[in-house]
Order: structure tokens, then sequence, then C-alpha cells
């Protein structure tokens, strides 16, 4: 396994880390998601096998959230009984019902009791990573939710803090604020923050965590199970896997190593189903940086279209 330098934090952190959404809720594309919800969660049990061998293999990083229904919960068990403990990230939402920022006492309570039921449900006095969860500009405009933030800190709740972030304007004020870390959505198909963001977290220091590797699915196999009114991406998700298999690459494969490619990229969280699958990650993230001519075949592959980049604007889990 790969470690990279996790921004100015001095901790090196495997270039894979483990994303969690689908041990706890129903996620990614199948055939009836819009009926279903998504795939179901593997089994509890499986969810452990999978910990135990991204650990084994030397992954030392795992995201989950309050959010991903009960991720946090069979992590912790899961967790039980490891010699070695990795270090964990999570999230808190700091909006209310509307989706407007939280402020003052509402916003604290908010932070505070989420954190709390995140070190419960996890089964541990602290986290290593503590990230607002989808903060919008609106949020971090502000210099509260960061004094917040640095109140966890201070209480040893959590070592480092960031932001999840969609966009290009909430990970921009989130480097400015001198945050520990962002995760940002990066792919084939979504290169928005390619030339501004990555580059500028990396001159100041800030770890980048990429998420949306495989984009939900769109850059594997399931591509074709997308549904119909995404239409322009299931074309583009057919031209990726033509190139892939030009070159006798599996997609995922291609995906994953196209990310880590990217010098600023801190990890590439990927989110497993099966051992089958994160074996296939791991083979792929030991086969060095993509060379030239294939980054030049996937560069028309890139769109700015959010409608097609962004899972949340999809309609479906």
């Amino acid at each position: 396994m790969e470690f990279r330098p996790f921004g100015n934090t001095g901790l090196q952190i495997s270039a894979l880390s483990l994303g969690t959404a689908a041990f706890g809720m129903n996620y990614g594309i199948s055939p009836d998601a819009s009926k279903t919800g998504g795939l179901p969660p593997p089994s509890d049990a499986d969810c452990a096998m999978l910990v135990q061998c991204a650990l084994d293999s030397g992954i030392n990083l795992i995201d989950t959230a309050r959010a991903y229904g009960d991720s946090e919960v069979v992590l912790g068990e899961a967790l039980q009984g490891q010699r070695q403990r990795p270090f964990i990230a999570t999230k808190v939402h700091c909006l209310d019902r509307r989706g407007a920022p939280l402020r003052g006492s509402a916003l604290r309570a908010r932070v505070q009791a989420s954190v709390r039921k995140s070190l419960e449900a996890l089964k541990t006095d602290h986290v290593d990573m503590l990230l607002i969860h989808s903060a919008p500009p609106t949020l971090l405009q502000s210099n509260e939710v960061i004094d917040v933030l640095r109140e966890v800190k201070s209480r040893g709740w959590a070592r480092y803090v960031g932001a999840s972030t969609y966009g290009q304007e909430s990970p921009q004020l989130a480097i400015e604020h001198d945050l520990d870390l962002i995760q940002v959505a990066y792919n084939v198909f979504d290169r928005r923050l390619e030339d501004t963001i990555l580059p500028l977290a990396r001159q100041h220091g800030v770890a980048v965590v990429v998420r949306s590797v495989y984009l939900k699915g769109a850059l594997t196999e399931r591509g074709d199970d997308l549904p119909e009114h995404l239409g322009q991406l299931t074309d583009l998700s057919r031209r990726f896997r033509q190139i892939a298999a030009q070159y006798e690459l599996a997609p995922a494969d291609l995906a994953l190593r196209f990310v880590l490619t990217n010098p600023a990229v801190a990890s590439a969280l990927v989110g497993v189903r099966s051992v089958a699958e994160l074996d296939l990650a791991l083979q792929s993230a030991t086969q060095g940086p993509l060379p030239p001519n294939i980054l030049a075949d996937l560069d028309p592959l890139r769109t700015d279209d959010v409608q097609l980049v962004d899972p949340s604007r999809w309609g479906i889990p």
C-alpha cells in the first residue's frame, strides 16, 4: 500500500481509504434503484469482513457519517477487538430542515449532540477527523462554524477538522479557513476542481480526500443501469468503458487510477460491497499513474454539467 502525506497534519494516510455509506443504507445504481432506493447494504458480517480485509491490506482511513443510516454502528461493531485501530473520519450536518445554516447556540448544540452520538456508535472517545457534511458556502462564509469545530478539537473529540463540499466556492472557503482537510468529488467525468481547488489545497497544506471515484457506479459496468433520464451520462459511461476495454483495463481500475494519478490527492475513497471489489481496488492502486496517452484519451469525457456529475441530482439514493 502506498502512503501519502496528509496535508500539514504530519500523518501518512493510505492512498486508498474505505467508504462506508453502503454499510448502513440502500445505496448505488441498480436496475430498479428508483423503486428499491438503491442496492441494499451488505450483511453486518460481510461489512466486518470488508473492514478486516481493508485493514489487513494497509488501508488506514475509514470514512463514515451520521447521515449514512446505521453505518457508524456497523463500523463500530466491526472495529471491536482490532489491535490496530484505523483513522476514522465522520461528519455532522449543520443545516436546518429548510437547508439554511444553523447559527449560534443551535449550531453548537447540533454539532456537540452529533459528535456525542457518533462517538457512542463508533465505541470510541474521539474520532480522528470530523467534517461538516455537504458544507454550503453560506455556512463557510462565517467564522462561526469554524469556531465550533475548533471547540470540538479543544475538547479532544476530534484531532482534525474539515469540510465535505460541493462546487468550487465551498472548498475554496474551507482552504481559506485553514481547515485540516477537505473532501471533494473528483473523477474522470467531473474535473471541475482539477486546475483550481486541488492545486490550491496542495499549496496550502490542506489534505484532499476524493469521493465519487466511481461516480456512484457510473464509471463501472453498472453505468448501463442508470435511469432513462440520465441518457447522456449512460452514453459517457459507455464511451469510458470502451476506452477501458481498448487498454484491457477494468472500468473500475481505470477510474481509480485516474484519481490516484493526480499528486494533489491524499487519499481516494472507495465504496465497495464485497471483498472481490476491494481486491480489484487494491490491485489498481499498485499499478501506478496512468500514462499520458490514456489520460489524453480520457480528456474528451470531462463535463461541467452538474446534472450529470452530481449524484444528488439524479433522483436516486
